[in-house]
């Protein structure tokens, strides 16, 4: 499999992709800090859960209307409310005006547009995407996304405080470019035949028991999504998802913390702080990913689905059990190796899965659904600090083993109900 051989539309997907992330990223973390010193770190803590909640229910309404007006439509009037949100934050933060209202108002259209393109965009790979392909494209994207962000996160730290004019009129620019591209290059890809049909062949989605009366033309919003969290094969896999990534949300936060109250240590004769030591943890884990995720998963494509899962989660949980009690130096190192390979491993695959299970007609809102998993595993992180507040450091690294391996019993599940689906991952060698 290589990039060329792609269909246009997941080719051109990729590369706006990163420069949206690669922006997004340079804005959004430091939001946070911005809104605390302008208006306090309650009302700001207020503020951001709302942006999140919003986020949340635009993505449902876009995956359903996706699935019946198509998915280019939608995608150019979120980019569109991106383009006119973006240029009201430039004026908002330039040398001739400052106003943090603007700002915040902005900053949430902002979210609501990310929150309507996402499932979108989701469902369009899988539109133009075959299964030969997926573990490929899923494995590039993961790729990209992991390099967006560190070099946002990089690029913010040094614009936003000081040039933030300067940072949102890049991240604008941008958007614009981006707006072009999906109005003149990016084809519809919602097929309306499949739209109209009730047939859940191929295994690729539940069987519901809808009468033909329930087809997914006639039904609302509400009847659609019951539809979906009825689906048991998909709420098994959802739970897997809100397990596993909830394991990911404790790095920068009950880990985070400890090693900054914990961890002193020399490294190379040099005194190293926990906070050094968590900055030198993700550096790690964004090196492995940017030199080793493509060949990885093009190497990965060759084994199966279930192998790959069970090792990769395994190894995962083990390297997240291990940063969660140990302080010393090399174990932390090579448990970020471990857990960094665990993830290249597991999270291609997962997408796979998704992407096998959801029906041609509700891809869309399928995807919305998916995407409320993320927004489940966040508030798991968040109740890992608090816990961890009152468990020792060897109990929250037992925590994290009884919630990987939930995460993998209940994958492995989910894989083991699959009809008709083939257990190998098609190969995906380049040649």
């Amino acid at each position: 499999m290589k990039y060329a051989d792609l269909h246009p539309n997941i080719r051109i997907r990729i590369i706006t992709d990163f420069f949206t992330d690669l922006t997004q990223k340079s804005i959004i973390p430091f939001m946070a800090i911005y809104l605390s010193v302008q208006v306090g770190a309650g009302l700001a803590g207020l503020l951001l859960t709302v942006n999140i909640l919003a986020s949340m229910i635009v993505g449902l309404w876009a995956g359903y209307w996706s699935d019946r007006i198509g998915r280019k439509k939608l995608m150019v009037i979120a980019q569109s409310l991106q383009v006119a949100t973006l240029l009201c934050l430039v004026i908002a933060n330039s040398p001739w005006m400052n106003s943090i209202i603007v700002t915040c108002l902005m900053f949430l259209l902002s979210s609501i547009s990310s929150g309507i393109t996402v499932p979108i965009a989701n469902a369009m790979i899988v539109d133009v995407s075959s299964e030969h392909e997926r573990h490929y494209v899923y494995g590039l994207q993961y790729w990209t996304t992991n390099v967006a962000v560190t070099f946002g996160a990089l690029m913010g730290g040094l614009l936003f405080e000081s040039f933030r004019f300067l940072l949102f009129s890049l991240v604008c620019i941008e958007s614009m470019v981006t707006l072009f591209i999906l109005v003149f290059m990016i084809r519809e890809t919602m097929d309306k035949r499949a739209f109209g049909s009730t047939d859940q062949s191929k295994g690729s989605g539940p069987s519901t028991g809808l009468k033909e009366a329930d087809a997914p033309i006639q039904r609302n919003i509400l009847k659609t999504y019951w539809a979906v969290f009825q689906d048991k094969r998909f709420m098994i896999f959802f739970t897997a998802t809100v397990l596993a990534v909830s394991l990911e949300f404790q790095m920068d936060k009950y880990i985070a913390v400890r090693l900054k109250s914990e961890f002193t240590a020399q490294l190379f004769g040099s005194d190293i702080s926990g906070l050094h030591m968590f900055s030198l943890i993700m550096v790690i884990n964004t090196v492995l990913v940017a030199l080793v995720a493509i060949p990885f998963s093009r190497w990965m494509g060759h084994f199966q689905s279930r192998s790959v899962m069970t090792v990769g989660m395994l190894l995962y949980t083990a390297g997240f059990a291990v940063l969660a009690f140990s302080n010393w130096t090399w174990l932390l190192i090579s448990s970020v190796i471990v857990l960094t390979i665990g993830e290249l491993m597991y999270a291609p695959v997962r997408h796979v899965m998704l992407a096998g299970m959801i029906p041609d007609s509700d891809r869309a809102a399928y995807m919305a659904a998916d995407g409320l998993s993320y927004n489940a595993a966040a508030l798991l992180g968040s109740l890992g600090l608090t816990i961890g507040a009152f468990l020792p450091s060897y109990a929250m690294a037992g925590l994290y083993v009884l919630i990987g391996v939930g995460a993998l019993v209940f994958f492995r599940i989910s894989l083991r109900k699959a009809e008709g689906q083939d257990e190998h991952f098609p190969c995906t060698d380049a040649s």
